[in-house]
């Protein structure tokens, strides 16, 4: 416990002592010597206290109980002065306070809080209300004040408390029982049973309170066994039973409250690298061991506040307020390394390392402003992670922002975006390959374009175009499209008239005109031998002519099954050799120097993401 912990605590001690200590003193004052009858009186109640303080009947799960001991100062108190209760209530406190040793200040205020409450309540009834003797429950206006004093004076005992020992987390748990109004049903039930008790006292005396004390304790062995029940079948409802963690239906519904209270906070999403190969090699028993400890090691890397799930079948996500990126990818690389370095049978049949994990990144509210966009683009990162080579972090980014912030000033609409986003969900989910390439050819357009000057008005328009260039491939059928071999001659006159299908579904978008011209002639050659038009030399569009080299040097440099993957040198030999066929040999050079600066971006081509 750390100093300033322990002089919290302290204070916190000093407090329950003090408030004992002036109870005790305004009894003694007001009653000094106890008769016979009242001592036995005092040790009888001090007696049920103590064998009932564990006896406890839980009403919500927000750690709101309703105390026994709570029940039996209310009745005696109706029924015996005042000062005996205090007595006996002071006697038990004692008691259990050295049972629970390095606690004892707590009980000790809890104890005082009951006490005090009932001793308060009964003052201001009396004082207010003048009734004094037997408690009728015909008299509305005693019970109203008793009961709301008794409320009250218990809740400001216990919020003065919780400030002096600054336990945030109580502090919460009780004012969110008390602003929820989940607490008042709970002390109105123990007046009640307390007022119930008292009528049985003045009629039967202590007899009646012992022979209550069986009854009551029955109810609350029942109900606590229900509420148990009932408990562990809310558990099943929002727990992976397998992990133990929070499943998919409890990660949802929590995410819809942070959304409806605009609360920023970070989704990182992890997959676990070639799972389905590792069952199928060393069986599902062992599977399940792998997925129960990367839950442990999940619940270990995650703090107060924070959400662990099993989202799908080798799927788990991290769930945890706020949003500093710098903080959020350090968290998911020690993950990483973490799950890199747990003690797993090797999949040695397959020549593989031991197992790992991709994580995606995603935050509220800068990366999206609702659930669907958030987990679209954390699956995004997470597909990233994957074709670079599984065991990577990946925090969610896109071309698509980028464009969308040149945009914002001209198109203050957003009709330009809205109609990307619409291409892009139709892109992706037609094959996501092809937008992965165009996102790349994109990043090196625009490094060529600003190599060679390209003013600010023609790059937003080559972002754009480079953007969309393929965006008619979503008239090309499936199967041509994510052929994992070559095309026959009618597939590829099927996949030629790319552009012109692209063409056809931009032109009419008064906006995007500018961006025509890049859409249908990004296949043209230096040369004049390509499509569509056969257009050579400076007849093609200068932006055009930098998406061509950016386009084939991505093509050069992404694993196809039917193409071998060219490293940079590989590369930049093959663009020197297409100069002036190909490409336009004044622009080589400067792309060469710009992509020896980016380097070539990462790319998992064809790769089996199982």
């Amino acid at each position: 416990m750390t100093p300033s912990r322990k002089l919290r605590h302290s204070f916190a001690a000093v407090y329950a002592v003090l408030g004992w200590v002036a109870l005790f003193t305004w009894s003694v004052v007001t009653h000094p010597t106890p008769s016979i009858p009242e001592w036995v009186v005092l040790y009888t109640l001090a007696g049920l206290l103590l064998f009932v303080e564990r006896f406890h009947i839980p009403v919500t799960s927000l750690e709101v109980i309703l105390s026994l001991e709570t029940v039996y100062l209310v009745a005696f108190s109706w029924n015996f002065p005042i000062q005996t209760v205090i007595w006996g209530g002071m006697l038990y406190a004692l008691v259990s306070s050295l049972r629970y040793k390095s606690d004892w200040y707590t009980q000790t205020m809890n104890s005082l809080a009951y006490v005090a409450a009932a001793w308060a309540a009964m003052e201001v009834a009396h004082r207010i209300v003048g009734v004094h003797g037997r408690l009728n429950v015909m008299n509305i206006p005693l019970l109203l004040v008793y009961s709301t004093t008794y409320f009250f004076v218990n809740i400001v005992i216990v919020l003065i408390y919780l400030t002096i020992q600054r336990s945030r987390r109580n502090m919460k748990l009780f004012l969110d029982s008390i602003t929820s109004f989940r607490a008042i049903p709970v002390y109105l039930v123990t007046l009640m049973i307390g007022m119930l008790m008292a009528i049985v006292i003045q009629n039967s005396g202590l007899g009646g309170a012992i022979l209550f004390t069986g009854l009551i304790l029955l109810v609350a062995w029942s109900y606590g066994d229900y509420f148990k029940m009932a408990n562990h079948f809310k558990e099943l409802a929002i727990r992976d039973e397998l992990t133990g963690l929070y499943n998919h239906r409890h990660i949802q519904s929590v995410m819809d409250e942070w959304f409806a209270e605009e609360k920023p906070f970070a989704f990182l999403m992890l997959d676990i690298d070639h799972f389905k190969r590792y069952n199928d090699v060393w069986g599902h028993v062992h599977g399940d061991d792998v997925l129960r400890k990367i839950a442990g090691l999940l619940q270990e890397h995650s703090q107060k506040g924070e959400l662990c799930a099993r989202y799908n079948g080798d799927e788990f996500v991290l769930a945890l307020p706020g949003s500093d990126l710098d903080e959020l990818q350090a968290r998911a690389e020690a993950i990483r390394r973490a799950v890199e370095q747990l003690e797993l049978p090797r999949v040695d049949r397959l020549n593989r390392p031991p197992l790992t994990v991709s994580i995606g990144i995603a935050v509220y509210p800068e990366m999206a402003d609702n659930k669907k966009d958030l987990l679209m683009r954390v699956d995004d990162a997470i597909y990233k992670a994957k074709v670079t080579g599984n065991n990577q972090v990946f925090l969610y980014e896109s071309v698509l922002d980028e464009v969308q912030e040149d945009l914002a000033q001209e198109d203050p609409e957003q009709e330009v975006v809205r109609t990307l986003r619409v291409f892009l969900a139709i892109l992706n989910s037609k094959d996501r390959y092809t937008y992965a390439h165009t996102e790349r050819d994109v990043t090196y357009a625009t490094a060529l374009a600003k190599k060679i000057g390209l003013s600010e008005d023609r790059l937003r328009y080559l972002r754009l175009g480079a953007f969309l260039h393929d965006i008619g491939k979503v008239e090309v059928p499936t199967e041509i499209l994510t052929k994992r071999g070559p095309l026959s001659k009618d597939e590829w006159v099927v996949m030629r008239n790319h552009v012109e299908m692209g063409v056809a579904i931009v032109r009419p978008i008064q906006s995007l005109a500018a961006c025509l011209p890049i859409i249908r002639h990004h296949h043209e050659r230096y040369d004049g031998a390509g499509y569509p038009d056969g257009l050579k030399d400076q007849d093609i569009p200068l932006e055009a002519r930098i998406l061509t080299i950016a386009d084939s040097f991505d093509a050069m440099t992404t694993s196809r099954p039917y193409q071998r993957k060219r490293n940079l040198d590989e590369a930049i030999a093959e663009l020197r050799q297409c100069a002036g066929k190909q490409f336009d040999p004044g622009l080589v050079e400067p792309f060469i120097d710009a992509v020896q600066t980016i380097g070539i971006l990462p790319s998992g081509g064809q790769m089996d993401l199982a």
